[in-house]
């Protein structure tokens, strides 16, 4: 049977210093200066509920317009990502696993929340961007994680049923997201989140390192 493998970027291939909080508070900020209420978000806030605040807010006659707003997001996360993918640091063993999984047949691709410039960036750092079919980002998205619509667009991509399709992250979003699509997804404890809390949150397999999958995959 031929599986396909869809990775997260960071925290599963890779490692870069992001700063979260500072990003969800300037998109925060871009939101009240387009006139949306932020009284419901906080630096917890995930950036697709950010914008889904905004987008029905705006359904609603509030701000300047949603894709005004989702444009202006995207531009500023871009540039904290960009600045991000210069501190890329490729996590141990990965590319061994991954040319191990395409020696015996199986389907690489890639998912993230980042842009495409950032995530081309990084994984051209890490010297890793030949391993995959395909790269998709939150610009060929309508929805980012934890919504299921990247994966079910990756699904497609590789023309495999889903009962053939994995997912790999180390984040509870990677869970709900992969759940959410009807995908089985191995969870890798790379240190955001615990095995304990990412089995809690659902995940069908836990890993301590990307070394272990191929077990998990049965090749």
């Amino acid at each position: 049977m031929v599986v396909g493998v869809v990775f997260d970027i960071d925290g599963t291939l890779v490692t870069f210093r992001f700063d979260v909080r500072g990003a969800r508070k300037a998109l925060i900020d871009e939101l009240r200066r387009q006139g949306y209420d932020t009284g419901g978000l906080d630096l917890g806030s995930p950036t697709q509920r950010i914008l889904d605040s905004a987008r029905e807010q705006s359904a609603a006659g509030r701000g300047t317009g949603y894709d005004a707003l989702r444009k202006a997001v995207f531009a500023i996360l871009d540039a904290f990502e960009v600045e991000s993918s210069a501190t890329t640091t490729i996590l141990p063993g990965v590319r061994q696993v991954l040319d191990s999984l395409r020696s015996r047949g199986v389907r690489l691709g890639v998912l993230s929340n980042s842009g495409r410039r950032s995530a081309l960036a990084a994984l051209g750092k890490a010297g890793l961007l030949d391993c995959f079919e395909f790269v998709l980002t939150r610009d060929d998205t309508e929805l980012m994680k934890p919504r299921p619509e990247g994966l079910e667009m990756a699904a497609a991509k590789f023309g495999l049923p889903k009962g053939s399709v994995f997912y790999v992250g180390d984040s509870a979003f990677d869970v709900h997201a992969a759940k959410a699509a009807g995908i089985r997804v191995v969870s890798v404890a790379t240190g955001n989140y615990t095995a304990e809390r990412l089995k809690s949150e659902g995940a069908d397999y836990t890993i301590s390192a990307l070394s272990e999958l191929g077990a998990v995959l049965g090749v």
